[in-house]
């Protein structure tokens, strides 16, 4: 939270379809395990994952991937989900497995757009609905109040607010569909915290009012996600109210629950509040050991983000590459079958030198081809290295920054000040940030302002370029 948008739901409440095979049931249940007590689940599932392989059990084996897609995704491990969601996917459609096939792609989707991919995420999530809707499988109710719950997460991440919650407030009709009445309530639990992480960007008195809602639904307050969450929320909404002794003690309790849970979204957010709770108090100490601790995890779940996009890089990558081979083999396919037929429909010697001077115009195409494809080469690796020193610099609250950034977006200072020749040389500097899809919370980090300091900023900066109320700001900057 504070720039992080936590997801309740996450990928923990695919577990409960019917399966007559005691060993896939044992799995799904692990995953139950998983979501109060992580790493003793994770252990068990290693061994049901040998007895899996020893049985040669391929639907226990395909569980077993749903349930460590799970757990690395929720250990802020995006690099290892993203490939293990992307293997689940492939199996779940060869051995035609309907309902991991939708979990499958409801897993890349969210996974997607925890590393900032988010046009392929939104894709993949439409691609997961209509899937869901086109489909029969255990469990579908609660699979597509997923999707729509993932999707709420997307557009709270590129802060179509009002859009999110109309997604996330489809949930609850669908949990109201499920016939067992204790998860029933687990889910109506889930569904309504879910609608409280919404409404912290949109009024902090109904996300209080759906956190307690959730907890007050329950009959016992156990050490899962969905009350970490709940009590990181409620941290929240009163740290943002100024009441930080409140605050500290919401946020103690999410602590002690998280260190059965061991989810680290909500673990790194914890940290972000209790520093600047402490901050507030005037509690050094304490500040200084959680703001240690925020900064050792994000530190961590930066780099699993950045080895997550570079493996859904090199995937694009690979397909295209294949694309190419193939289209390569097409054409000289076609170009042997009409040197065939014409050698039956004109003289030898016309059709030998029409062959040679086929040839020679090709290796001419060939030359200018590789000429060409080392200047795009070239180019595109420039761009890319100056992209990357621009972002490092950035990070690094550099002075070099913005001449660099001028370097490799030379027309944009102009741009903006076409639009207001008034606007200043700072403010042009913070829309740099904002061309470089930096969040509130990155901007705040690495030139070491408030996320609310920030968020001020950026409404001036929509002021003074007559950004239209419909436009999002990114979308708008990124334009010019």
């Amino acid at each position: 939270m504070k720039g992080y948008f936590l997801i309740f739901l996450f990928f923990f409440s695919f577990s409960f379809g019917q399966n007559s095979n005691d060993l896939v049931l044992k799995i799904k249940e692990n995953q139950k395990l998983m979501k109060s007590e992580m790493e003793r689940g994770f252990q068990e599932l290693k061994t049901l994952e040998k007895t899996a392989v020893l049985q040669q059990n391929a639907d226990a084996q395909l569980e077993v991937l749903n349930n460590k897609a799970f757990y690395y995704f929720t250990k802020a491990e995006y690099n290892k989900a993203y490939k293990i969601a992307k293997e689940l996917e492939e199996k779940a459609i060869a051995a035609n497995n309907i309902r991991l096939i939708a979990i499958s792609k409801n897993r890349l989707g969210v996974t997607l757009n925890f590393l900032q991919v988010h046009d392929e995420s939104e894709k993949k999530l439409k691609e997961a609905e209509q899937f869901i809707d086109d489909n029969e499988f255990p469990d579908k109710n609660l699979i597509r109040a997923n999707n729509y719950q993932f999707q709420s997460d997307l557009y709270t991440h590129i802060l179509k607010h009002d859009v999110a919650v109309i997604y996330v407030k489809k949930t609850i009709p669908e949990y109201e569909k499920i016939k067992n009445l204790e998860e029933r309530k687990n889910q109506l639990a889930k569904g309504n915290g879910n609608i409280g992480l919404k409404f912290l960007s949109v009024d902090l008195d109904s996300a209080a009012h759906y956190f307690k809602k959730s907890l007050a639904i329950q009959d016992k307050i156990e050490a899962k996600n969905i009350n970490v969450a709940n009590y990181t929320g409620l941290g929240e909404v009163y740290n943002r109210k100024k009441d930080h002794q409140k605050a500290v003690m919401y946020l103690k309790k999410a602590e002690e629950l998280n260190e059965k849970v061991q989810d680290g979204f909500y673990m790194t957010s914890i940290y972000e509040l209790l520093q600047d709770s402490y901050n507030n108090l005037g509690n050094e100490k304490e500040y200084e050991k959680y703001k240690l601790r925020y900064l050792e995890n994000l530190k961590i779940e930066n780099e699993e983000k950045l080895s997550g996009v570079k493996t859904f890089v090199d995937e694009v990558k690979a397909q295209s590459e294949e694309a190419i081979k193939e289209n390569r083999n097409k054409t000289f396919l076609i170009i042997i079958i009409g040197m065939v037929a014409l050698s039956f429909l004109i003289f030898i010697f016309y059709t030998l030198r029409k062959i040679s001077k086929k040839k020679k115009e090709k290796s001419i195409i060939e030359l200018q081809l590789v000429e060409k494809e080392k200047k795009i080469e070239n180019l595109e690796n420039k761009i890319s290295d100056l992209h990357s020193e621009v972002i490092e610099l950035a990070q690094q609250n550099s002075p070099q920054f913005y001449p660099r950034f001028l370097d490799l977006y030379p027309e944009f200072e102009k741009n903006i000040l076409e639009i207001n020749p008034k606007i200043s040389i700072s403010e042009i500097q913070f829309c740099a940030l904002l061309k470089l899809n930096f969040s509130s919370k990155d901007i705040a980090n690495y030139t070491f302002t408030s996320i609310r300091t920030v968020q001020n900023k950026k409404y001036r900066i929509r002021n003074k370029l007559n950004i239209p109320k419909e436009v999002d700001t990114y979308v708008f900057i990124n334009n010019l």
